[in-house]
């Protein structure tokens, strides 16, 4: 199994902070499935502009963390390194609301690879192993 770092994670993406919404990867099994660690704090930025006096990270902001862990663990393996994955479908379901500090656990699942599309499911929970979100996911494969 294979781990990523929050600096390897940016390398990949391309993406940085305040939007890189994973910390890390841990248990990466090749094209099939992985486990994203974001931490909350009582500092993260979302809780200073969203829903003053009652905040809460946003909804998107959960799903982009599934997103994220999903594509980051696809282009960890050399078949996707020159590829760029590009969503297509998102059905996703919340549960509870993220309102405190907390770390959320991002599972996800690479469902089925075909030539130009790939099928993949997340799910979010956070550090007391209370389920945040599900989804299913739908990606188009391009080269950059």
């Amino acid at each position: 199994m294979k781990n990523l770092n929050k600096k390897q994670i940016i390398s990949l993406m391309k993406i940085k902070s305040p939007f890189l919404m994973i910390d890390k990867i841990k248990n990466i099994i090749d094209l099939k499935s992985s486990l994203g660690i974001k931490k909350i704090n009582k500092n993260s930025w979302f809780f200073k502009c969203h829903f003053i006096n009652d905040p809460l990270m946003p909804g998107t902001l959960v799903e982009e963390a599934m997103l994220q862990t999903i594509v980051s663990t696809l282009y960890s393996n050399k078949k996707f390194s020159n590829k760029i994955c590009l969503i297509t479908s998102a059905k996703t379901n919340f549960y509870t609301k993220v309102s405190k500090p907390t770390t959320l656990r991002i599972y996800v699942k690479i469902l089925k690879i075909k030539k130009l599309g790939i099928e993949t499911s997340g799910i979010v929970k956070d550090h007391k192993n209370k389920k945040i979100a599900s989804g299913n996911y739908n990606y188009f494969i391009s080269k950059k």
